[in-house]
């Protein structure tokens, strides 16, 4: 069986574990069995595809209006079309990634994984301001449930990266501040790299409105692409960390 296969049916196994009445246990226990799987579960390598390229990539122009709503330093990026199937976060990585072999399923197990594994650090950093772990957990099982908080900080530490989560000044309220923030790998993890993920929506902003009671809310992601011409590149053209603005 193929990787991606693999992925695509162990989170079968996840999402039949969160069906469960005592789901928290039988996710922990089943987590704990495929991290005994060394043929899979090495550490991903992450080499940064973090430029457009108008040959390959498609601007989503929705996001792109969203994107003249956020901070002024990150109005220069361009925001790329990815699939909008509830795993936007992860195809937005894959993209980042330019990997043709990892899948949203690969991503999704592994942000469990990260998760259960560490679920005190995060619980006791992010409750406050993502609700229960638990829960979030459960959720993540199912396939193409749109992301939140946890996945980004979950993450930024398979990766090895640092994520900027950019969220459009849209009905903005103080509470949502945590929603631009950089967000970090967990310590003693080093970031090589530094990417932006905006907070979009698959609709337009007036027809999110007219559907929920005139509020405007997200539910998708989309990455973050430098002009092409801002960076300079080592020899294998990735971009590095320190270059980033």
């Amino acid at each position: 069986m193929a990787r991606p296969q693999k992925f695509g049916r162990l989170l079968q196994v996840l999402e039949r574990c969160s069906e469960s009445i005592v789901y928290h246990d039988e996710i922990v226990n089943t987590v704990q069995r495929i991290r005994r799987m060394d043929s899979i579960m090495s550490p991903l390598e992450f080499r940064l595809y973090g430029v457009f390229d108008d040959r390959i990539h498609v601007v989503d122009l929705i996001a792109k209006e969203c994107l003249e709503k956020a901070s002024a330093d990150v109005q220069h990026l361009i925001p790329v079309d990815v699939d909008a199937d509830g795993n936007g976060l992860y195809h937005s990585i894959i993209l980042l990634m330019n990997d043709s072999i990892l899948t949203a399923s690969e991503l999704r197990v592994r942000t469990i994984i990260e998760l259960v594994i560490n679920e005190a650090f995060y619980s006791n950093m992010y409750t406050h301001r993502a609700g229960r772990i638990d829960i979030a957990i459960k959720a993540i099982c199912k396939n193409r449930t749109y992301s939140g908080l946890y996945e980004i900080c979950a993450l930024c530490s398979i990766l090895k990266c640092n994520i900027r989560s950019v969220y459009p000044e849209i009905d903005f309220r103080a509470d949502m501040a945590v929603m631009n923030s950089i967000y970090t790998p967990i310590p003693p993890i080093i970031a090589n790299y530094e990417v932006a993920i905006l907070w979009s929506s698959v609709w337009k902003e007036m027809h999110v409105r007219a559907a929920n009671n005139n509020l405007w809310s997200p539910n998708h992601f989309v990455p973050l692409l430098a002009p092409n011409q801002q960076y300079d590149f080592d020899h294998n053209n990735q971009l590095l960390l320190s270059n980033v603005k």
